[in-house]
């Protein structure tokens, strides 16, 4: 468990943890055998996977979000039950459904506006990608007021949503209706722009400005802006509980490590690494929700624990809440075996 958090979570190499581990440790181990052991940890935990995968599909929330890897891409769905990351997966609506189908997934999925996204029920738009795109725009053209006009209100927005719901004063009903008056004020701010309804113009600022408007309009006649805020906080197994957040920064920061393990060259290569990759690293990370503080001590005691008990805090979840796993495991449609 130490040699997989310090090579899948903290992104250090095998050289580098087999060092670790005889300084820290005394404990002299090769490289070939801290892989022999992820190897074997990978098949201990194979079910804990599959259990992870059907705790996510009937969560409340789930953060969604992926990025491209050396095997085609890593994506990252978290939730209050569980987090599940995907390495080596392809980026489409196929692998989507596989692991939280749009046509049956009653939560919300927070999520950006990529067109993979488009057909849940319930979304919440991550505000920082808009937000992102408008101070682009004030940088690309300090001098241009109409921009920096944009930026500062849609900001403002933005920020006014935060407080309406983290207000306890306030109702679900009372929330509901300041939402419809949030709604006026992106109207109000997008209507001059919006209501030209000009074609695509050269590339530049000035059409990315458009791009920007018609998305925040569509979004929120979509009401995928302001779903944060009405939305009931989530709680995780350790008793935490989490309001729903505007923005999909949590998502983003678990796929920070892979993307720099891809930049530097330091990813799996293979299909059966890949596959490795995800379910120790989807265990380990869904124990942050069920353990109270996440350390070294704590996740062996609780795996301990999962011995004595026979079954994991995930199954036990899973059993209370009498849901079933799928005939067919999620992982062998995802990322098949290579042993078949």
């Amino acid at each position: 468990v130490e040699i997989a958090y310090f090579v899948y979570v903290i992104g250090l190499s095998f050289d580098k943890v087999c060092q670790m581990l005889q300084f820290l440790q005394n404990l002299k181990l090769g490289k070939t055998q801290a892989d022999s052991l992820l190897k074997q940890l990978s098949r201990h935990w194979q079910h804990e996977f599959e259990v992870l995968c059907t705790l996510l599909a009937n969560s409340m929330v789930v953060h969604a979000d992926e990025t491209s890897w050396s095997i085609n891409s890593v994506w990252a769905f978290l939730s209050e039950k569980a987090r599940v990351v995907l390495f080596g997966v392809h980026k489409d609506a196929e692998t989507l459904e596989r692991i939280l189908d749009p046509a049956t997934f009653a939560g919300i999925v927070v999520s950006d506006d990529a067109a993979v996204y488009a057909n849940f029920s319930q979304s919440q738009k991550c505000w920082a990608h808009l937000l992102r795109k408008a101070i682009k725009l004030t940088l690309q053209q300090p001098e241009n007021l109409e921009y920096r006009h944009f930026t500062d209100r849609l900001l403002e927005i933005y920020r006014k949503a935060c407080r309406i719901q983290k207000d306890g004063r306030r109702s679900t009903a009372g929330r509901a209706k300041s939402v419809v008056e949030l709604d006026d004020e992106i109207v109000e701010l997008c209507l001059p722009m919006w209501s030209l309804d000009l074609p695509p113009l050269a590339e530049g600022p000035e059409n990315d400005y458009r791009l920007l408007v018609n998305e925040v309009m569509r979004l929120m006649v979509n009401q995928q802006l302001f779903t944060f805020v009405t939305a009931e906080p989530t709680v995780q197994p350790n008793g935490t509980s989490q309001p729903v957040a505007g923005t999909n920064n949590e998502a983003e920061r678990t796929l920070r490590n892979p993307a720099a393990a891809r930049d530097t060259g330091r990813t799996n290569k293979t299909p059966a690494g890949a596959r490795r990759q995800t379910i120790i690293v989807s265990v380990l990370e869904s124990l942050r929700v069920y353990l109270k503080t996440f350390t070294l001590a704590n996740v062996i005691a609780e795996i301990a624990c999962w011995r004595e008990a026979g079954e994991s805090c995930f199954s036990k979840l899973l059993r209370k809440l009498k849901l079933t796993l799928p005939g067919e495991p999620i992982l062998d449609k995802l990322i098949p075996s290579p042993d078949g």
